[in-house]
């Protein structure tokens, strides 16, 4: 009995300690991806004062698509693509890349940028990130999957921080910047909730879908400012914070993704869902420092309550309770 139990110090690690080992860098490339997610907001308030909402998608989707691009070149150096349980067809793959482009990508990015020009970069951050509660109360239906109880509290209680944040004010331009920020919400809770399905069925790792999703906005966001209104891509002015704050989009862009998809592979995502709550906090911090917004004490109690609702949707406290016991 005793030289069993000295025998795993010796050789290597148990089950129990390797997950240890890698939990700390795990947890910090989510806390990363969510900090540069939050941060978004923030620069897209200050792309804004040059480009309008819709050039701004196009440049930051263009930029990104290239950056990741050559990460997914780098990665595919070192290692082997994801194999899927069945090879599918290329047209099947392809339509769901694109659909997961339209609402991960074009979709989102207009729907983000529109709602940072209506209410600011505070009030969007909070409401756009309902997407983690909207993902867990879809997910159910798409995934097949039990729908926890605390997924429809939570879900309850984000509604009414958002209803705060609006501070039930229905003047247009409140009203439209919320409601764009819902669409946001919406589209990327549908793009996490497909995403996780098509990229165990089609063998997809993170960094192809983000590659996708980003090609897929460029390119449709492109055909539609062209057709519609090219001179927008060309500002007759453009100030140097909002040239800096597009270089930091993308790089927010294409390192999040990067983060993101190196942290899944360190971290369990009921636990790394917690860090989706530093999203809103972030921007919060970095508009009130930058941009001198000053939400009211209503919208502050409503952005406390979108994320006590976010945090009950999507944070499993058994998995902290199992590894805090589990690690003494």
């Amino acid at each position: 009995m005793g030289g069993n139990e000295r025998r795993p110090r010796q050789g290597r690690p148990t089950l129990t300690e390797q997950p240890t080992r890698s939990i700390g860098r795990g947890e910090l490339y989510a806390a990363l991806a969510a900090s540069a997610y939050g941060s978004s907001y923030v620069a897209t308030a200050f792309a804004l004062r040059s480009f309008e909402p819709l050039a701004a998608a196009v440049y930051r989707s263009l930029f990104a698509a290239i950056a990741l691009a050559a990460l997914v070149w780098f990665a595919r150096r070192r290692g082997p693509a994801v194999a899927a349980a069945t090879a599918p067809s290329r047209t099947r793959v392809a339509v769901h890349l694109a659909i997961l482009g339209a609402l991960g990508g074009a979709v989102f990015l207009v729907a983000m940028n529109l709602a940072v020009a209506g209410v600011g970069a505070t009030i969007a951050s909070f409401v756009a990130g309902l997407y983690a509660v909207l993902a867990a109360v879809i997910a159910p239906v798409v995934l097949r999957e039990r729908l926890p109880p605390r997924a429809l509290v939570g879900f309850v209680i984000a509604l009414v921080g958002t209803a705060l944040l609006a501070e039930l004010d229905l003047n247009a331009a409140g009203l439209g910047g919320i409601a764009w920020g819902l669409v946001g919400a919406t589209s990327f809770a549908l793009f996490l909730v497909f995403s996780r399905r098509w990229a165990r069925e089609d063998g997809l790792d993170g960094l192809v879908i983000a590659l996708a999703t980003m090609a897929v906005a460029a390119i449709a966001l492109g055909i539609i400012v062209l057709l519609t209104r090219p001179a927008s891509l060309l500002p007759s002015h453009i100030a140097p914070e909002s040239l800096a704050a597009m270089a930091w989009l993308v790089l927010a862009a294409s390192g999040g993704q990067a983060l993101a998809a190196a942290s899944v592979r360190l971290v369990p995502a009921s636990r790394s869902a917690a860090f989706l709550l530093l999203n809103p906090i972030v921007a919060t911090i970095l508009s009130v420092i930058l941009l001198a917004e000053r939400p009211s004490t209503v919208q502050l109690i409503g952005g406390a309550l979108v994320l006590i609702g976010i945090a009950a949707a999507t944070v499993d406290p058994g998995v902290f309770m199992s590894r805090r016991a589990g690690g003494g």
